[in-house]
């Protein structure tokens, strides 16, 4: 497939693109309707526009740029895909679903130059940043599946965002327009391990997503057993980082603490953690390790537990992640590149 995605052409690109064939600008909006609002994924499809014009695009364009490959559903009805890129390169998206909401867990990149050592993601390391219109078709094929559009999205699957933020933040501005997805910024969160250039840059823009901190570790020296040399940013620049993004934007920062049994789960981590969460005015998220390495397993239930309460007698926020999709391999830090889970699917 070697035409361009055409969600990755900014409106500007694409009206003159319909110009120069000839067609009134009324045809902008009827193609970003199909595209955006009744979620096409074959020009095919768009039959209010005239025959020539749909043979047009697709001879230069493709409207959609994932192939489902693979699908699993958890007991408690998590969903996640494999989706097949165009180069046959793949990524993994999960639905997270609850009465109340449908949440979309989005990746960024074929794997992860970041290479946290209890995370699955990075095992391979980096092998492409993800285009805009992959980032978007996640979200289309997600709302395709449901029959309508999903309620929040969080971008902590696959790789790291702020390290792709060219094609993230036009992404998600297509998801946020009222006139495209029309996803409120305030149902967005973007997570990072502590890309200090980018948590700058996401506070220059003073968009309002939300922005979570994967932490684990409240000292350099912990952190380093965590996270390789090469996007390891000191713990003071990070949280100067995340203060200065609250302070632009006025949204509460949350610290994301992957639980590991004996290696971050003690008193003097707590005091720790509960420090930097007073300082920052955040709220934690703790999650227990889920399982890719027999070096890292989670804490038991009680000590767990008892690690939030003294979260809680130390004057910090914090509340208990409940895990989903650990066993279909969806939950945090299990995302990876595979091959195809179950009989290959078609797309959503």
């Amino acid at each position: 497939m070697g035409q361009t995605p055409i969600k990755n052409l900014p409106d500007t690109a694409l009206a003159e693109w319909l110009a120069a064939h000839g067609q009134p600008p009324f045809r902008l909006h009827q193609v970003r309707h199909w595209l955006y609002a009744r979620w096409a994924v074959a020009f095919a499809d768009m039959h209010t526009l005239p025959a020539a014009l749909r043979a047009a695009l697709e001879a230069d364009f493709r409207a959609f740029s994932l192939e489902a490959a693979g699908q699993q559903e958890a007991d408690d009805r998590t969903l996640k895909w494999l989706f097949r890129l165009g180069d046959d390169q793949t990524i993994e998206t999960v639905l997270i679903r609850a009465p109340d909401r449908q949440t979309l867990c989005l990746s960024t990149q074929v794997g992860c130059p970041v290479r946290c050592t209890f995370c699955a993601s990075g095992r391979d390391g980096l092998i492409r940043d993800l285009q805009t219109a992959e980032i978007v078709d996640q979200v289309i094929a997600a709302c395709r599946h449901l029959g309508r559009r999903v309620d929040n999205l969080v971008v902590m699957g696959m790789g790291e965002p702020l390290l792709n933020l060219d094609a993230l933040i036009p992404a998600l501005d297509l998801v946020c327009a009222p006139d495209h997805l029309g996803i409120g910024a305030r149902h967005v969160t973007l997570s990072t391990s502590g890309i200090v250039p980018g948590i700058r840059r996401l506070a220059d823009l003073r968009r309002q997503w939300h922005l979570a901190l994967s932490l684990h570790a409240v000292t350099d020296t912990q952190r380093a057993r965590l996270i390789p040399d090469r996007y390891r940013y000191p713990l003071k620049e990070v949280l100067s980082a995340c203060r200065r993004y609250r302070e632009a934007t006025g949204r509460i920062v949350t610290l994301e603490y992957a639980a590991i049994a004996g290696v971050n789960d003690a008193e003097a981590d707590a005091r720790g953690l509960a420090a930097i969460a007073r300082d920052l005015d955040a709220k934690v998220n703790l999650i227990p390790c889920n399982a890719v390495s027999p070096r890292f397993t989670p804490p038991d239930d009680r000590h767990l537990r008892a690690f939030e309460a003294q979260l809680h007698h130390l004057g910090a926020k914090a509340t208990v992640r409940q895990r989903k999709g650990e066993r279909i391999q969806a939950a945090c830090g299990q995302l990876r590149r595979r091959p195809p889970a179950s009989p290959p699917g078609t797309t959503p």
